[in-house]
């Protein structure tokens, strides 16, 4: 019933074991789950005392050991082919959770089991970001949003304490962020808008009003009567240069970058809108969104949208996966998710006016997988945040429209 509004793309992924061009096993911190490693202590050969150290402040069950890197920065059990040691001479069995399902981010969602995937895996972020036709068709494609547009206000809230709605939120989602019809930036300007107001709902438990509020917002989606209002949203392009230098060069570089080739992509950056003035950078940075990325983007339409597709079902946006703090989320995971992609689009548009004709879907997979490593396994990017200024509309229209 709810195929089409799942990550089953997911299924078809394979690990490349020695022939993956990024191996996984080197420079992680390898959280070890409490039952994965008294299962791994009681094996022989592998020497736990020393390949293992306990995790001393904040250990959870599932972040109960962490496995001891070698001088390289290798995983102790590495063999010299990339291959698991452990998985080769015990069995997959044996392997710690972690290890066992990663790039999988496995959880249940209204009792349905899901594991979407981890773009920092560069197998990952190729079958999905370079899928046409990455999720099912809809059922209701024909008429878009024809099954909230129907959606009616119960007569009755008989479970006034009972959220019923996940998944009528999650098809709005998923037909806005896809739907072409509306620039990309104006598609999340939406989504913002709705995230806000769904918030504010949950936060007031008042459940009974979300089937008004699905409706409102796909009356508003499918007959465009915001288009006029987003067009005229001055540009502003200062603001995104400053917003990405800052993010960029204050907070990646010092946030494991061993992980990654991200210096690599913000000196391609650099090299695309300059290192002088905010004026001079603006100007460079606006002509390789007109000459150079918008043109490669129009061509390659499905790229980002599967980022935000895959975004939405990674973190079961807009709620999270702290089930205790689903309600308090909305707003938030929607801040979240307008940063990271403010950042990720700025960084390419500099890119892309770096290498001009040369620019190639290889460098975004390569800037997307060096986000996500850096984003994906360090959320302390929201400390940074000052959430009631961005929560502006304009603010987010600052970030994201060019």
């Amino acid at each position: 019933m709810y195929d089409h509004l799942r990550p089953l793309y997911a299924r078809r992924f394979r690990c490349l074991g020695e022939q993956c061009d990024d191996n996984c096993c080197r420079n992680w911190e390898i959280p070890i789950d409490r039952a994965s490693y008294r299962r791994l202590e009681r094996l022989r050969g592998l020497q736990a005392q020393r390949n293992f150290s306990f995790v001393q402040e904040g250990a959870t069950e599932e972040r109960h050991a962490l496995i001891r890197l070698d001088s390289s920065g290798n995983c102790p059990f590495l063999s010299g082919k990339g291959l698991c040691t452990v998985q080769q001479q015990y069995g997959e069995d044996t392997l710690p959770r972690v290890c066992a399902t990663y790039p999988r981010n496995p959880h249940r969602v209204d009792g349905l089991m899901e594991a979407p995937l981890s773009l920092s895996c560069i197998e990952a972020a190729r079958l999905v970001l370079l899928d046409p036709q990455l999720l099912p068709r809809n059922p209701a494609e024909d008429g878009r949003y024809a099954a909230l547009l129907a959606m009616a206000q119960p007569a009755e809230i008989r479970h006034p304490r009972e959220f019923r709605y996940f998944w009528q939120v999650r098809e709005f989602c998923l037909l806005l962020v896809t739907d072409r019809s509306y620039p990309l930036w104006q598609r999340l300007f939406l989504l913002g808008m709705f995230s806000k107001r769904l918030g504010e709902i949950c936060v007031a438990r008042e459940f009974g009003f979300v089937p008004r509020l699905l409706r409102e917002y796909a009356e508003i989606a499918a007959g465009g009567s915001l288009r006029s209002a987003m067009e005229g949203i001055p540009v502003r392009a200062a603001a995104q240069v400053q917003m990405v230098a800052q993010v960029a060069f204050g907070y990646l570089p010092q946030h494991k970058p061993e992980l990654c080739r991200i210096h690599e992509c913000l000196q391609d950056f650099l090299q695309g809108v300059g290192a002088a003035g905010v004026e001079v950078c603006t100007k460079r940075y606006s002509q390789a969104y007109e000459q150079n990325y918008r043109p490669f983007m129009d061509a390659h339409p499905f790229l980002l949208e599967n980022y935000l597709v895959n975004h939405i079902f990674r973190v079961v946006f807009p709620f999270g996966q702290d089930a205790k703090q689903c309600f308090e989320r909305p707003q938030q995971e929607f801040l979240m998710l307008c940063l990271e992609f403010a950042v990720m689009k700025g960084l390419l548009i500099g890119m892309a006016g770096h290498y001009g004709d040369g620019f190639t879907v290889e460098h975004v997979l390569k800037l997307v997988q060096c986000l996500a490593k850096t984003l994906e396994h360090d959320r302390s990017l929201g400390g940074m945040l000052n959430w009631q200024e961005l929560a502006n509309s304009e603010c987010i229209a600052a970030l994201l429209k060019n």
